[in-house]
């Protein structure tokens, strides 16, 4: 399942992200996902939600997804406490 594999990177990213600003938490998390992209967005929702209770860090944060044209994943926005 490689939506698997695409939601643990996009948590491992916004790790980094967190360390980096200093933050306790991510609460909000808004990417696009172009419709091109081969990405089952239930699937990657899945994903997301049950690798994000592996970390304290991101275990209350809310995925947001726009369906846009194209073929790319892209983290637009994340709301950081």
């Amino acid at each position: 399942m490689h939506e698997l594999s695409l939601a643990q990177a996009l948590l491992d990213q916004l790790q980094e992200l967190a360390v980096t600003h200093g933050a306790k938490k991510i609460l909000q998390v808004r990417v696009n996902i172009g419709r091109a992209s081969g990405i089952v967005i239930d699937s990657f929702v899945f994903g997301f939600d049950a690798v994000k209770m592996d970390l304290p860090l991101t275990r209350k944060a809310i995925l947001t997804i726009e369906e846009v044209e194209g073929s790319d994943l892209v983290l637009m926005r994340v709301e950081m406490e």
